[in-house]
C-alpha cells in the first residue's frame, strides 16, 4: 500500500517546499588570463585554461578565427557581391 498523508499539508509549507526548487543563475565571472566572460569554476572557452593550466588545446580555433579576422571589410563586401551575382545569373 501507498503511503497516505496524516494532515494536510498547510499553504504555506506547501509554498516553503516550492520556493527550493528554483533555477540557479550561473555566476558569469571575468577570466583572469584572457578578460573573456565565463562560468565561475569552469574552463574558460576563449582561452581554454582554468586555474593557470592549459586544459583544452585551443590553437586550431584561434588560427580560424584570426583568420576569419584577417579578412578585410572590402573582402567580405567583394564575396557578397560575388555571391548575390551568381545568384541573379543563375535565375536567368
Amino acid at each position: 500500500m501507498a503511503a497516505v498523508p496524516k494532515n494536510k499539508r498547510s499553504k504555506s509549507k506547501r509554498d516553503m517546499k516550492r520556493n527550493s526548487y528554483k533555477l540557479a543563475i550561473p555566476s558569469i565571472v571575468e577570466c583572469p588570463r584572457c578578460r573573456a566572460k565565463k562560468i565561475a569554476h569552469r574552463v574558460c572557452l576563449s582561452c581554454g585554461y582554468y586555474k593557470n593550466n592549459m586544459i583544452i588545446n585551443l590553437d586550431k580555433k584561434n588560427k580560424e578565427k584570426a583568420e576569419k579576422q584577417a579578412k578585410t571589410k572590402k573582402e567580405r563586401k567583394s564575396e557578397i557581391k560575388n555571391k548575390a551575382n551568381q545568384s541573379t545569373t543563375a535565375k536567368k
